[in-house]
C-alpha cells in the first residue's frame, strides 16, 4: 500500500502509462456532467467515449479498455444501457466501475445499483458516504442526492468507517471508494484514506462523478485499489491548487481543468497525503 513516501514508485507509473497507452475509456453518464468528464478524460490523457444507445453500447464498450458508469438523472434508456455495457465489459474481463450516485434517497436506483453490482462485478464501487452506507445495510442521513453531515468520512471518524467499508468490500470483491472531506479507500484486507482536497469541490456540481471517471481512467492500467488511491489524490491536489487563486465556483471550475491538464509528478509526490489505518 502506498505511502507518501512511495508515492512516485506506485502511482506515477500509472500517469505515465495514461499518456502514453492513451487508453479509450468508456463513460456512461448523464447530461448534467457529460461535457465534464468527457474533459477529465482528455485532459488526464486518455480518450473517451459516451456512447448511450441500447443498440451500439455493446459494440463500443467492445473497444475500450474501462468502462465507467453513474447513477444520475437515471432514465430507463440508460439503464439498460449500462446493464447491456455491464454485462458486456464482464465477459471481456474490462474493468468497471460504478457511481451510486442518488441511490440513499431512490429505492429505483439503489435496487438498481444491488442488481448491476451482483451481475457485473465492477471491480470499484464509488459513492459518497450516505450512498455506501446504504449499499453496506448502515444507517444514513442523505439529503437528496447530497451526503447526510453526519455521515461524512473525517479524519476524526476515517478508521471507524473504513472497518464497515471494508466488510462490504470482502463481500463484494470490489474496491469501495467513499468520498467526502476525506476519501476512503478500502478492499479487502487493505484500506487507506487520502485527505487532499477543497471545499469548493463540493460546491461545484459534477465533481463526485469526475472523481469516478478519474478513477475508472487509472483502473485501465492499473490495479483498482491503486487506481483509486492516484484517482482521488489527482483530484484532491488539483482542487487545492484551482482553490488558491481564489473562491469564485466560475473560475475555479476553469483552473480545475488547468491544473488537471498540467498537474506534474512532482506535486503529485510532494502534495500527496494518504492516511494510513493504525
Amino acid at each position: 500500500m502506498p505511502n507518501n513516501l512511495s508515492v512516485a514508485a506506485d502511482l506515477i507509473p500509472l500517469r505515465r502509462r495514461i499518456e502514453t497507452e492513451k487508453p479509450l475509456i468508456h463513460c456512461l453518464s448523464h447530461p448534467i456532467t457529460m461535457n465534464d468528464c468527457a474533459n477529465l478524460v482528455l485532459a488526464v490523457g486518455g480518450t473517451v467515449s459516451m456512447a448511450s444507445h441500447c443498440r451500439e453500447v455493446e459494440e463500443v464498450v467492445s473497444q475500450a479498455r474501462a468502462l465507467a458508469v453513474n447513477l444520475g438523472n437515471i432514465t430507463d434508456e440508460r439503464m439498460e444501457a449500462m446493464r447491456l455495457a455491464g454485462s458486456r465489459a464482464a465477459s471481456l474481463g474490462i474493468p468497471t466501475l460504478i457511481d451510486v450516485t442518488g441511490i440513499s434517497t431512490s429505492t429505483l436506483r439503489k435496487n438498481f445499483a444491488v442488481d448491476f453490482i451482483s451481475a457485473c462485478r465492477p471491480c470499484v464501487i464509488k459513492g459518497n458516504s450516505s450512498e455506501i452506507l446504504t449499499l453496506a445495510g448502515l444507517p444514513q442521513h442523505g439529503i437528496g442526492i447530497d451526503a447526510g453531515a453526519e455521515d461524512l468520512p473525517t479524519r476524526g471518524n476515517y478508521e471507524e468507517k473504513m472497518a464497515a467499508l471494508t466488510a462490504y468490500a470482502t463481500k463484494t470483491t470490489s474496491v469501495v471508494v467513499m468520498s467526502g472531506p476525506v476519501d476512503i479507500i478500502a478492499a479487502a484486507g487493505a484500506g487507506c484514506a487520502v485527505a487532499n482536497g477543497t471545499p469548493l469541490l463540493a460546491r461545484l456540481t459534477g465533481t463526485g462523478c469526475m472523481l469516478g471517471v478519474l478513477i475508472a481512467v487509472y483502473t485501465a492500467v492499473g490495479t483498482p485499489f491503486r487506481a483509486a488511491i492516484l484517482g482521488t489524490v489527482t483530484l484532491g491536489i488539483a482542487g487545492e491548487i484551482a482553490a488558491a487563486a481564489g473562491p469564485g465556483l466560475g473560475s475555479f471550475h476553469s483552473r480545475l481543468f488547468d491544473a488537471l491538464s498540467t498537474l506534474t509528478d512532482e506535486q503529485i509526490c510532494r502534495g500527496a497525503h494518504i492516511l494510513q489505518a493504525k
